[in-house]
């Protein structure tokens, strides 16, 4: 299978749709930190600002000065293809150079992603002829809709996890502590293509739960026989994550355990009847609510029925948010709601919780929303995983 990849016209999609925005609101330029910096630069080794002009000059990246004092920039420039404009630097004052040199010291200039208080001040204090605005939505906005490159992208993540699970699967056993596992799985993304910054949490035990503490304190407990475990996925391939969940049983479930995942393949099934271009974020959560009510487990608002892309979550922008319904409902997480849009990335992994304790399950993967319903990515069955 040909390795997916973005290319300079996936690049010139997204300035233009950029700049438009931009324009339209009149504004001069942008500048970018953070993953808004990545979706414009396509990842450069050492980057930490970039400046995207309104006009059609290109994107100027300042990359940590560091990284350059013993290499040419040709050197970054000859290895990708996005970024022809690179210069060193460490801290505001190199943004400021660039911007003076690009001729914005009277522009109104923008700022999205990851800006802190001193580099704002810095820009007041030696521009202080600009008029500083916040962007931030405009990227939100732009990105909340993926292209077909991007999903591509998406669904290789999604299988380099898948790949991990199946590892996993055969080498995972009782006696072993969750960091040996954890390794194991982080191994096999790495084999299956995955970047080096792909990683997972592990919550096991006699109880199953997902929970980033309970993960941390897994990381050096021995699992037993008997005890059951949740995976998380952040798979990343090329700066896209890869985002789903795996229950796994070291030995055979309790009966009340085989019965909670069937509950949850059932509500995801549910949740998943409604998933489509113009459906809206209470309604998938109604129809989870609803579901878990009919199964007689109750449901949690950890559920994992949000949108991704290179964050995880990701929230949509402002155009496709809208007033909730039914608000003493809850549930519907940070994003609030908002309408379903063919493009969107989805992990939908409905969580069940017993009637009478603690104990938490849940399962799914990773999809893309279409016009009348949704794609699956990668192949991986939603099921209880047994090691031996």
């Amino acid at each position: 299978m040909q390795a997916p990849e973005l290319s300079v016209k996936e690049r010139d999609r997204r300035y233009a749709a950029i700049r438009k925005e931009l324009r339209e609101k009149k504004i001069d330029c942008a500048i970018v930190r953070g993953t808004n910096l990545f979706y414009l630069s396509n990842g450069v080794k050492g980057e930490l600002f970039g400046i995207l002009p309104a006009d059609d000059r290109p994107l100027a990246v300042i990359v940590n000065r560091r990284h350059l004092i013993d290499i040419s920039p040709r050197v970054l420039l000859d290895a990708q293809d996005w970024v022809t404009d690179l210069k060193p630097g460490f801290d505001a004052l190199a943004v400021i150079d660039r911007i003076k040199e690009l001729g914005y010291e009277n522009a109104t200039i923008g700022l999205a992603g990851g800006i802190d208080y001193k580099l704002y001040n810095r820009l007041q204090k030696m521009l202080p002829n600009a008029k500083i605005v916040d962007v931030a939505e405009i990227f939100s906005e732009v990105r909340t809709i993926k292209s077909d490159e991007e999903n591509a992208l998406i669904d290789r993540a999604n299988r380099i996890f898948d790949a991990a699970m199946e590892h996993v699967q055969k080498v995972a056993r009782p006696g072993m502590t969750g960091k040996q596992v954890v390794q194991e799985a982080i191994r096999a993304m790495w084999d299956a293509g995955g970047d080096l910054e792909s990683t997972l949490s592990f919550n096991f035990g006699p109880v199953p739960a997902q929970n980033p503490i309970l993960a941390d304190l897994c990381l050096d407990r021995k699992i037993q026989p008997g005890d059951i475990g949740t995976f998380t996925a952040h798979a990343e391939y090329v700066g896209y994550a890869g985002h789903s969940d795996q229950e796994i049983s070291f030995g055979e479930p309790k009966p009340v355990y085989r019965e909670m995942f069937s509950a949850v393949i059932a509500i995801r099934k549910a949740v998943l009847a409604q998933v489509k271009d113009g459906a809206t974020q209470r309604d998938l959560i109604t129809a989870y609510q609803r579901a878990c009510k009919e199964t007689g487990f109750k449901s949690s608002p950890h559920s994992q029925i949000h949108q991704y892309g290179i964050d995880v979550p990701e929230f949509p922008g402002q155009s496709f948010r809208i007033a909730d319904p039914t608000p003493e409902a809850g549930g519907l997480g940070g994003a609030g709601n908002y309408m379903l849009k063919a493009g969107m990335i989805y992990s939908i992994s409905p969580t069940v919780v017993n009637r009478d304790g603690p104990d938490s399950l849940l399962g799914g993967t990773s999809l893309v929303v279409t016009k009348d319903g949704y794609r699956d990515h990668g192949e991986r069955k939603v099921e209880i995983l047994i090691a031996a």
